[in-house]
């Protein structure tokens, strides 16, 4: 239906004319109610941008009405007006013309009824004046009740059914509940009927049918549920399906998610798959809703669980290992595989990569929440439960349920408040370029490959990745240390063999030199003295002496080697132990790897180990 043939449509049907909102103008029109003349119907031709086309819109004032029809196709949210009580319709795109026209004539009868809530009871048509100045009032008609089918009995328990409906509740909100109603009525209700009549319609529910489709839905629902299976009409499975959603016909939520999946697979799969998606979208809802347990969600999600592993490993990189992290990379940036460097030393990168990711991460640390602005941000998507289908809403209390560290699930009356992450714009760049800076801080410092020019990037993501770069440095030599493995238990022996061995080698002359040189190195350690025992600190006393030598300038060389000890393990256990008292390493090695006291920390040592 083009923007003419409702002009022609409307002028037939109720005598009206839509106007123009601006005189002249041919970009809005509007129908006004004869009653008020208040707006019910807005016609706009929105010009394409780079040519001369325009589509025309059309919205609606249809009341609570329009929630439950702007997700019908051809319809949507409306364009010109921001009210919850208007829908919208695409005339381009919409090829429904009867749709169109129903809403359009409920719309009518809403302004004529003066925004009353039944209009479904009487029907108006309006004359339009001429150029006389009488005015004629609107005029109700009798609703026109469907015929009945000729020779067919209505048995008692449909007839009651049929009368169970109330009408003096809005369709938005009386639908569903009309529908649970009727539908408890009708819970063990079996019937043979042998005619057939075909049904379509979108939203179906037990009053869009006339007596001879209600039979036929309930005997072939009859047959379903003793398990014999054959097609028909669409609009009849979605029945049965609300039915399901709606726990009719079944004892509990979990005799009701046996039936669901019976019946797709003995039905959906065999006869209509183009129910498949919406059934699936239905059965996360269905398991959710009546709280079926974490080995059903994880069925249905597995999908949605797959999805956000990937965001799972970025965001908790320390739950993962750094292989994990790698392969993320890998699959999200085109840099960790087009890079020469990175692929030649791949097991260094990746660990790397895992250090640096995990320094980025603390925002505190850096000033910078570099995951959710650029690689994922949180975001809240709400929809109604069981979406596109009839369900009455009972009370229920609030509830969260997590599918993963990623995805939750809150619901509250009657929505779903989905929180997930997703991927920000521009994230495979963010994240090339991140990759493009860690390569060439790693080529700088580990001396990887020739040199790259650096590319934009927050100077507080670049502290980031030196930080890393230094934590992997440290971890590397800290593995080195520990890869060193000394088995004391027949040193002893071995000592005394070889001072036997020596000693037999020696003439007596070097046996006197050796002597004094003994003597002159116990006088020295005996000049050097350790007023703080070793408890007070946690220093052992090889520790102590180091430590005091350090700060009273005297030689350590002789009773490090003599005492067999590694001046860097002793300065490592020194600088960790006080790293709580002076909150930093108080030695450090010079470039001639001698160990020294760091100029900065000299009297705060000398005060505590020298004192008195």
């Amino acid at each position: 239906m083009d923007s003419n043939q409702l002009f022609k449509y409307v002028y037939a049907k109720y005598g009206l004319k839509f106007e123009p909102i601006v005189s002249g103008s041919t970009d809005t029109y509007v129908l006004m109610s004869p009653l008020d003349s208040s707006y019910f119907a807005m016609l706009s031709r929105i010009k394409d941008k780079g040519n001369d086309n325009s589509d025309a819109v059309l919205d609606l004032k249809c009341g609570e009405f329009a929630s439950t029809i702007r997700d019908l196709p051809g319809f949507m949210d409306p364009v010109r007006i921001t009210s919850e009580n208007w829908v919208g319709i695409a005339l381009k795109h919409n090829y429904n013309d009867q749709a169109i026209k129903k809403a359009l004539d409920y719309a009518f009868k809403l302004a004529m009824n003066d925004q009353g809530t039944n209009v479904t009871k009487s029907q108006y048509f309006y004359i339009p004046g001429e150029k006389t100045e009488e005015k004629y009032q609107a005029q109700p008609i009798k609703q026109r009740l469907p015929r009945r089918q000729v020779n067919d009995e209505i048995p008692d328990k449909i007839r009651q059914m049929q009368e169970l409906y109330d009408y003096s509740i809005l369709p938005s909100t009386g639908r569903q509940k009309n529908f649970y109603i009727q539908g408890q009525f009708m819970d063990d209700y079996e019937d043979k009927y042998k005619k057939y009549f075909s049904f379509k319609r979108f939203f179906p529910t037990y009053h869009d049918m006339n007596v001879g489709q209600l039979r036929s839905y309930f005997t072939w629902r009859t047959k379903i549920r003793k398990g014999k299976y054959h097609r028909a009409s669409t609009s009849y499975v979605y029945v049965y399906l609300y039915e399901l959603f709606n726990n009719i016909g079944v004892e509990d939520p979990q005799a009701g998610y046996e039936r669901l999946i019976d019946f797709e697979k003995n039905y959906v799969d065999e006869f209509d798959l183009g129910i498949k998606t919406y059934l699936d979208d239905w059965l996360k809802d269905y398991v959710l809703y009546y709280e079926l347990g974490k080995e059903k969600i994880a069925d249905h999600f597995a999908q949605e669980i797959e999805q956000d592993h990937d965001s799972e490993i970025l965001h908790y990189p320390q739950k993962y290992a750094a292989e994990e992290l790698a392969e993320v990379f890998a699959k999200k940036t085109t840099y960790w595989k087009s890079s020469k460097v990175i692929v030649k030393n791949k097991p260094v990168f990746t660990q790397i990569l895992k250090c640096v990711w995990q320094e980025l991460l603390d925002a505190k640390k850096y000033g910078i929440a570099y995951y959710s602005s650029f690689v994922d941000k949180p975001k809240v998507v709400e929809r109604p439960v069981f979406k596109s289908g009839v369900f009455y809403r009972k009370a229920k209390k609030p509830m969260t349920v997590k599918i993963d560290d990623v995805r939750e699930y809150h619901y509250q009356k009657g929505w779903w408040h989905i929180h997930l992450e997703e991927a920000v714009p521009r994230q495979r760049t963010n994240l090339n370029t991140f990759l493009h800076e860690v390569d060439r801080l790693v080529r700088e410092k580990l001396k990887l490959g020739r040199a790259i020019k650096p590319r934009f990037i927050d100077q507080a993501v670049l502290r980031a990745i030196e930080a890393g770069i230094a934590v992997y440095q440290k971890q590397k030599e800290k593995a080195k240390i520990d890869q060193i493995r000394i088995d004391f238990s027949d040193l002893d022996k071995i000592r005394a063999n070889a001072s036997v061995t020596r000693d037999s080698l020696l003439t007596d002359e070097e046996k006197q030199l050796e002597q004094e040189e003994q003597e002159q190195v116990k006088k020295q350690e005996q000049k050097i003295e350790v007023p703080v025992s070793e408890d007070d600190y946690g220093l052992d006393q090889d520790e102590m002496f180091l430590l005091m030598t350090l700060l009273q300038e005297k030689p350590w060389q002789d009773y490090v080697q003599k005492h067999h000890l590694m001046v860097s393990i002793l300065a490592d256990n020194i600088n960790e132990k006080l790293f709580d008292e002076i909150g930093d390493s108080v030695i450090e090695f010079n470039e001639q790897d001698q160990p020294q006291i760091i100029e900065d920390y000299q009297e705060d040592l000398k005060e505590l180990f020298l004192k008195g």
